[in-house]
């Protein structure tokens, strides 16, 4: 919109650079393309990160899988991206619009209305106790998932899935051991297949996040949560062998009860945009693509909207039709893994065939490479055709493997 010349305020209530925010993202070349969109310097947010060539996949003591990034955007790796970097990245780039106002330490009370009932501007307060309204012709709440805006304009919750919610709490540390295989540097993610994980994600400035997850209903932690998460690690020896000569430099922050919804996505005079409006699981990695496009899709319509092109009605009706088409499916395809691999329990044999012959399959590696960076459609990214093969595929190579025929899927000895 800056870029547009529309008028903008924009209020964060915390203070740049410094805001905390609970996240310990990954960044993937999807979303990677849309900060290039919007003039945002890889050298920026990533200053010194590694480029991983994507991900570990550890099932239990079972067998491990690695998923490449494709070479999609110009670019075939991931990042670990410390969010705070970003937010200021994200800031400091608004200072190349002289119709963008930045205003910080400014929290949103209430949303003005007319005789009418439109939401006309905010009232809210400054750090220090002065009160103030502004005044727009249209408030957008940017404001995360638990959005005042959303609740003060009523907006409902028009989809919500409960019964995949996990729990998720994260720290950084230091001298945390690289994850290094097939002569590539990777993202761990352990599954214990038994409804919790642990992910490592190496960011920038020598920390590392370290996270551990479980299903909501599993989630206990009688003695607290640090002892809940250092626990939990403890369980997984391959995470723990990487924390060996490490110290954990940050306190805890996570959730315990991370939600899956679509909120309406907008009213008279106001829209809701990134976590505010969508909320799901960070199981795909997906949250920065996610708010990035939606904010994307919001900015279209109301540049359309503010030169005449169309509407209040007609913009916001495009908005609602297209965020949710965008978004919608992918959250479909995070739930079905969630239920897949978090929220089942395969027995060996199971595990040790199927899960394995499946998720070891190269044709199907490369299918989820490319959903993760959101290059083909999630909906039915993976076939029966793909499925049906991979399991035949993984079958016939068990039947042929000759004794102590050494296999690239096999967990190194402890």
């Amino acid at each position: 919109m800056g870029a547009a010349g529309l008028e903008v305020l924009i209020l964060e209530k915390d203070t740049l650079p410094g805001r905390s925010v609970v996240s310990c993202p990954l960044l993937l070349s999807s979303g990677m393309q849309l900060l290039d969109e919007i003039g945002i310097e890889e050298s920026i947010y990533a200053p010194d990160n590694t480029r991983f060539a994507g991900v570990a996949l550890e099932m239990s003591e079972y067998f491990r899988t690695f998923v490449e990034i494709p070479d999609v955007y110009g670019r075939h790796f991931l990042y670990g991206i410390d969010r705070q970097v970003l937010d200021e990245a994200l800031w400091k780039n608004l200072d190349r619009f002289s119709n963008v106002t930045q205003l910080e330490n400014f929290s949103v009370r209430e949303l003005q209305k007319n005789e009418e009932g439109r939401v006309n501007g905010v009232i809210g307060m400054f750090k220090g106790g002065e009160s103030q309204a502004f005044s727009a012709n249209c408030v957008i709440g940017a404001d995360g998932r638990h959005s005042i805006v959303a609740r003060k304009a009523n907006a409902v919750v028009t989809e919500e899935v409960t019964q995949y919610n996990t729990a998720v709490y994260y720290a950084y540390w230091e001298g945390v051991e690289p994850y290094k295989a097939l002569e590539k540097e990777w993202v761990q993610i352990h599954s214990g297949c038994n409804g919790f994980s642990a992910v490592v994600i190496p960011a920038s400035k020598g920390l590392t996040g370290v996270l551990a997850q479980c299903r909501h209903d599993y989630f206990d932690a009688p003695a607290g949560v640090d002892e809940w998460y250092h626990s939990t690690l403890q369980s997984f020896p391959r995470v723990l062998g990487r924390l060996k000569n490490a110290r954990q430099v940050t306190a805890l922050s996570g959730m315990k009860n991370v939600g899956n919804l679509f909120r309406q996505a907008s009213g008279k005079g106001w829209a809701l945009a990134g976590d505010a409006y969508h909320q799901k699981d960070s199981y795909d990695a997906q949250g920065i693509y996610d708010a990035l496009l939606g904010a994307k899709i919001l900015a279209s319509q109301l540049t359309d909207w503010k030169e005449g092109k169309k509407s209040w009605d007609m913009a916001m009706e495009s908005y609602n039709s297209e965020v949710h088409d965008a978004l919608h499916p992918m959250f479909m395809s995070t739930l079905d893994r969630l239920k897949r691999e978090m929220f089942s329990s395969p027995s060996p044999k199971m595990a040790n065939g199927l899960l394995r012959w499946v998720l070891t399959n190269k044709k199907y590696r490369e299918r989820f490479g490319l959903l993760a960076t959101r290059s083909i459609p999630p909906k039915n990214w993976a076939s029966p055709a793909v499925m049906i093969s991979a399991i035949l595929s993984g079958a016939v190579s068990d039947i042929r493997r000759k004794r102590n025929q050494e296999e690239w899927w096999k967990l190194p000895a402890l």
